[in-house]
């Protein structure tokens, strides 16, 4: 078991296994992290996995970018998957009506982005086509992925709320509903595109037969009289959030960051390309050593 300088457990990698997106969401923050052109091959991703589980650290987060963008993203999640970790990913969902059915046996569940049920509103958020992430949606489920639906909710979109709320319900889905953060963005559209979250918040209480907290960012879950799960995350000006993080965050190219807001990294792309375990294990203790939270 690892734990930082301020008690917190690290039991999991939120990988980025690329930069390049087929989508340009004006709030999207890419993981804080600039494009890189050097990606890790499956191998790499697969035996960072296996010295990672060794040390305790057994949940991987597949993102991007888009990660279905990867020929090789199926490569990915086995080889993960084979380590002995659990995988899950996040993804915008325009490519899943093809991956789906190959992700199924690795997987352990997709989060799939989708801030909006309106075909317009959805591509002027996104520059996306709302249809191709509901086609994906529908053939996910029908080969038994499990599906989380991602909505940032911002000034723009959280009208919708209701709308998603009877969305998941209909189909099965369990829903994070997420604050808009103001990485990527300047101050002033953050201030014009927040939206708070205190009345949808008490909505949710109300809907609610249990409300509990999940050890990840202590964040408050809804359990709905439907059984939907939903999930707050409230990740700005929030240091209970902080608090309670349990992942390390790793770039395409194989640096160790440790805050999406914090530029503070460990450069393993070595180690895990030289298959280095000793090295490796060594800079996975050293960025687990640099923790902080962002809020002191």
């Amino acid at each position: 078991m690892l734990i930082d300088r301020y008690g917190r457990i690290v039991s999991g990698f939120r990988i980025s296994i690329t930069s390049k997106c087929n989508y340009n969401c004006f709030f999207c923050h890419r993981e804080g992290v600039d494009n890189t052109e050097f990606e890790l091959k499956s191998s790499d991703w697969g035996f960072l996995a296996s010295v990672g589980v060794e040390l305790g650290i057994l949940e991987y987060k597949l993102t991007g970018g888009e990660p279905l963008l990867r020929n090789d993203i199926v490569d990915i999640a086995r080889e993960i998957w084979l380590s002995g970790g659990t995988v899950s990913l996040t993804t915008n969902g325009s490519l899943l009506s093809f991956y789906a059915s190959k992700l199924v046996d690795y997987v352990d569940h997709v989060n799939v982005s989708l801030h909006s049920l309106d075909p317009r509103t959805y591509y002027d958020l996104t520059r996306g086509k709302l249809e191709n992430v509901l086609v994906g949606l529908d053939v996910a489920k029908n080969v038994g992925l499990k599906i989380k639906i991602n909505y940032v909710v911002t000034s723009i979109n959280i009208h919708e709320f209701l709308n998603f709320i009877g969305f998941v319900e209909k189909h099965g889905f369990d829903l994070n509903i997420i604050e808009l953060i103001p990485l990527g963005l300047s101050r002033e559209d953050w201030l014009s595109l927040h939206a708070d979250l205190n009345n949808i918040e008490n909505f949710l209480k109300n809907a609610s037969v249990e409300v509990f907290n999940r050890e990840l960012h202590n964040r408050v879950v809804f359990k709905l009289r439907s059984g939907i799960v939903v999930s707050l995350i409230k990740g700005y000006c929030n240091p209970i959030h902080c608090l309670h993080c349990t992942r390390l965050r790793v770039t395409p190219d194989g640096r160790f960051k440790t805050c999406l807001y914090l530029d503070k990294y460990i450069n393993a792309r070595k180690n895990i390309i030289e298959r280095n375990r000793r090295g490796l294990v060594e800079d996975i203790l050293n960025a687990v050593l640099i923790r902080e939270p962002y809020f002191r």
